[in-house]
């Protein structure tokens, strides 16, 4: 008798079944560790391995699954490790050889329980492709067998959402709720879809479950109190923290100035990068980099940025008030040489955050955008960060001054001269409509939030127009109405038009 062989196997069923436990209350780090244990003790085990691919699959990491798929090269390719080469090759953005796989999983005429992960694998591959219709299908064939199910209910809500059809999104993220009151996923999802119809009372009640949900980043400064209500916060020193992207910052930079009716001891430390912008909102406001912010347990309360138009009771569209933010050193000195006296100087921004998980919506590509570099009449600026590797030869083939390597407080002087500003929904847009610069925001159909339902324009910044998408991808009537931007202003500035030879 081998007793180490049997102490190994009965170690490794301990550690099999404390995985499955944490499985159970999802939390996937230590099930991972267990699960981990459990295989070099007896290794190849099936039950063990198909666990550990579940939980790479939730939680979409590829490395793991990757190296958990190079390590059962030899074992015999069932199922499950079938569907784990799907997935990598879906987390590659390789959506038709994970079709391939997935629908040789499938046997359509006798579908059961274990296949709707299968569907929702081919859903999500057939959405990156663009196939919506298919992708509806697929979410429908889950549906009608799993209509009690929570989860699928929100993935069905989350597809609407992504489409820009907020009232279905809503319809589904609501029965959902209704069957797991629980969720914060949902929940904080139904903010969503109330923010677009311009209820903001329940949307930026809801929104604090933001924190609550799974992927969501981690609240800064949890050893300093948590402002509860308004009231508290008369004659305190609180701290309030940027969070999410420089954009929402900016946007949400207007509210801090209203606490200043109950305190006047207020301390806002954000990225590096606006410290200077953001440092002209008020002397009574002191604006902290990370780096710069010392003595933590100086302040009585802290509070995230985002969360101040709950804390204000802030209902309706019409309760948010612009504030222009005033920038007094006026003595920055740039070349003006660089802008074109007989033509439109036009600053563009047509990319953001690749990260942004809508940015395959919200960005244009450049070669898309290139017919508006070919008009003479119009010197173009960059104004955003990077330009896409596979961008860079049709980029440089253009006549375009680079200002995207200004820091926002220098770049301020460069936008105040040029004619027009051009962005998708970007910080820069957020950046010229504070200053009050003219700007226009190519909106996509499925616009975030913040800009609700807007077509023409938006109550948070009076200088910034609205074209947006009427289908859902397609930039074409965009373009149509930008270029007649263009040349009404361009007629405007030299009493010609712009095609005049």
């Amino acid at each position: 008798m081998d007793l180490n062989k049997d102490k190994r196997t009965f170690d490794a069923k301990i550690a099999f079944e404390d995985g499955i436990e944490f499985l159970k209350n999802e939390d996937y780090d230590s099930a991972e560790i267990k699960f981990l244990k459990s295989l070099e003790l007896v290794p190849n085990r099936a039950s063990v391995i198909y666990n550990l691919i579940h939980i790479y699959i939730k939680c979409k990491n590829k490395e793991k699954l990757e190296k958990l798929i190079d390590q059962c090269r030899d074992i015999e390719k069932t199922r499950e490790i079938k569907l784990a080469i799907a997935y990598k090759e879906y987390f590659n953005k390789c959506y038709e050889k994970s079709i391939k796989i997935s629908e040789s999983l499938i046997d359509y005429s006798s579908l059961k329980r274990e296949d709707d992960q299968v569907l929702f694998l081919l859903a999500l591959n057939y959405k990156n492709l663009g196939n919506y219709l298919k992708t509806l299908n697929i979410y429908r064939k889950i549906f009608f067998r799993n209509r009690d199910d929570d989860a699928i209910l929100e993935n069905i809500g989350y597809f609407f959402l992504e489409q820009g059809k907020i009232n279905k999104a809503y319809h589904y993220f609501k029965k959902g709720y209704d069957i797991n009151s629980n969720e914060n996923n949902i929940l904080w999802n139904i903010s969503m879809c109330k923010f677009k119809v311009g209820d903001l009372h329940n949307g930026f009640k809801l929104f604090e479950k933001r924190w609550d949900i799974s992927g969501a980043g981690k609240k800064k400064f949890t050893n300093i109190k948590s402002v509860r209500s308004i009231n508290e916060i008369y004659n305190k020193k609180i701290l309030i923290w940027d969070e999410q992207g420089l954009g929402d910052t900016i946007q949400f930079s207007r509210f801090v100035l209203d606490l200043l009716k109950y305190t006047k001891n207020i301390t806002l430390v954000v990225n590096k990068k606006l410290k200077k912008l953001l440092s002209f909102l008020s002397s009574d406001i002191l604006v902290e980099d990370y780096d710069s912010l010392k003595n933590h347990d100086y302040f009585d309360f802290q509070l995230p940025i985002c969360s101040i138009p709950a804390l204000l009771g802030i209902k309706k569209k019409s309760d948010i008030v612009y504030k222009k933010l005033e920038i007094k050193e006026q003595n920055f000195n740039i070349n003006d040489s660089i802008f074109s006296k007989d033509k439109l100087n036009i600053g563009f921004a047509i990319s953001g955050n690749t990260h942004y998980r809508f940015d395959k919506f919200r960005s244009i590509n450049f070669k898309d955008f290139e017919n508006f570099l070919t008009i003479n009449k119009i010197k173009f600026f960059k104004l955003n960060t990077n330009i896409k590797q596979q961008d860079l030869l049709r980029f440089y083939s253009y006549k375009i001054h680079d200002l995207g390597d200004k820091d926002f407080y220098e770049l301020i002087f460069y936008l105040k001269k040029l004619d027009l500003v051009v962005s998708v929904d970007t910080s820069i847009i957020h950046l010229c409509g504070t200053l009050n610069i003219p700007s226009i925001l190519l909106l996509s159909f499925n616009s975030d939030w913040r800009w609700f339902d807007d077509e023409t324009k938006t109550v948070w910044y009076p200088s910034v127009k609205i074209i947006k998408q009427k289908k859902i991808n397609n930039w074409q009537f965009v373009f149509d109405r930008l270029l007649e931007h263009l040349q009404n202003i361009y007629s405007q500035k030299f009493n010609k038009s712009l095609f005049d030879i």
